[in-house]
């Protein structure tokens, strides 16, 4: 959440409706409460791949004719993590690819929270963040990092009053989903993040004398859900949250909530009770799953509410925005809050991982041996998958419907029965007799 969100989340957050569980108009929401609610992180994802151009990007609302590129790289992810038109979603990190040193640099030099946005991007697609448009994207980031003075460990030279322990966060997570998670620059950067923790369990954006723990939450100073949310994250991702400081977090974040589910930037007593908003309500679910902590378990239930019903109440069932996430007091769509939301709403982290992809079911089963039948696989942890082969051929196309669907064409093979399997950066799914094809 940028600092100007953060003051319109303070000065527009209006309470939310606790009976609204579920968007009457969004199919496919699961259980109130549960995770993942696959049907309504469709749903938003297909608002906002709506709002890529041709070129791949998302237009900025400030200057015309010109690109977002934080909002471009946010949706590469919310796509993603959704299983939303691929298509679309590596058109988007192709225009990224093209403008690497335009969104990273920060102030003259690399912003860490940028380059670790991009590396999550090409870690959802299956590229590498060491090739990315000819750069090498965890070793700038790497290179970002302070190796003297009182915040040795922390990722970039810009000031970090206001973001510090979230770009922490969120570069700990990106090198960890890309397999970087030991070194001296890890641990340095462990050890940095670790330290600002405050005696609450909560993180403040930097703890300096400019932003202690004990700072005036008037003037968005102290612990906030954000920065604890994303600090959470990148420890948990790299296994270096002890127990202690994640039960320490696990008691700030109960605090924090508000009586309808949900979270504001500032802790709910900070505040005017119930001023819940969506982008920090989605980031301390992230959290709440890099923990293990269920967001629909009794310990997050606020009068019937929960944190994901909490989320889901800002949905849009209705009307050309329909899927989007709004923002209490804005009207409309609003493009910040619904790509937020997105992986939340599919139960996802940023340093997601959504294991070895599983097919149980080829439906049909049986087609012609010159090709062409169009084939639905179901399974699991589908959202990152590269290839599809029914026997050693590549099918002729497929696509990625959701985490659990594949639309495929058969290729054309011989007389038999082959092997289905579907391959993605994590892995290639296991043989059984519920994976087989039979060309007739």
């Amino acid at each position: 959440m940028t600092v100007n969100r953060i003051v319109a989340s303070a000065a527009l957050a209006m309470a939310l409706t606790a009976a609204t569980l579920i968007p009457s108009g969004i199919a496919g929401a699961t259980t109130p409460g549960s995770l993942p609610q696959t049907g309504p992180a469709q749903a938003a994802a297909s608002w906002l791949a709506g709002q890529l151009l041709p070129n791949g990007s998302i237009p900025s609302s400030t200057s015309p004719g010109s690109p977002d590129l934080t909002a471009t790289a946010n949706t590469v992810i919310a796509l993603a993590s959704a299983g939303v038109d691929h298509t679309k979603a590596a058109a988007a990190l192709t225009f990224l690819e093209g403008q690497v040193d335009a969104y990273v640099m920060v102030n003259g030099t690399d912003g860490p929270g940028q380059l670790a946005l991009l590396i999550l991007d090409a870690h959802a697609l299956g590229v590498s963040p060491t090739s990315f448009g000819g750069v090498n994207l965890v070793s700038r980031l790497l290179a970002t990092q302070r190796s003297t003075g009182s915040d040795a460990g922390l990722f970039g030279a810009q000031d970090a009053t206001y973001d510090g322990a979230y770009r922490q966060g969120l570069s700990l997570a990106a090198l960890a989903a890309v397999g970087v998670t030991t070194g001296a620059a890890v641990t340095a950067a462990e050890s940095w993040l670790t330290g600002q923790q405050c005696p609450d369990g909560g993180w403040t954006s930097l703890v300096t004398t400019a932003n202690p723990c004990n700072g005036k939450p008037a003037a968005y100073a102290g612990p906030d859900t954000n920065s604890t949310a994303l600090a959470i994250e990148g420890l948990a991702a790299q296994g270096a949250l002890s127990a202690p400081a994640a039960s320490s977090a696990l008691h700030f974040l109960k605090k924090a909530q508000d009586s309808d589910g949900g979270w504001g930037y500032e802790p709910s007593s900070a505040r005017t009770p119930g001023s819940t908003d969506p982008d920090s309500t989605a980031l301390v679910i992230q959290a709440l799953l890099a923990l293990g902590a269920p967001p629909a378990s009794a310990a997050f239930t606020r009068s019937g509410a929960n944190p994901v019903t909490s989320l889901l109440a800002n949905q849009v069932s209705m009307g050309p925005g329909a899927g989007g996430i709004s923002f209490p007091g804005i009207a409309g769509v609003d493009l910040l809050a619904t790509y937020q939301a997105i992986p939340a709403l599919a139960g996802v982290t940023f340093a997601y991982n959504l294991g070895t992809p599983a097919v149980t079911k080829v439906s049909p089963a049986r087609g012609a041996a010159t090709g062409g039948t169009t084939v639905h696989l179901k399974g699991a942890s589908f959202a990152e998958v590269g290839s599809v082969r029914f026997g050693n051929a590549q099918a002729t196309s497929f696509t990625v419907v959701s985490g659990t669907s594949i639309t495929a064409v058969v290729p054309a093979g011989t007389l038999g029965s082959v092997d289905v399997t579907v391959s993605s950066p994590a892995g290639s799914s296991v043989v059984t007799a519920a994976t087989r094809f039979t060309y007739r």
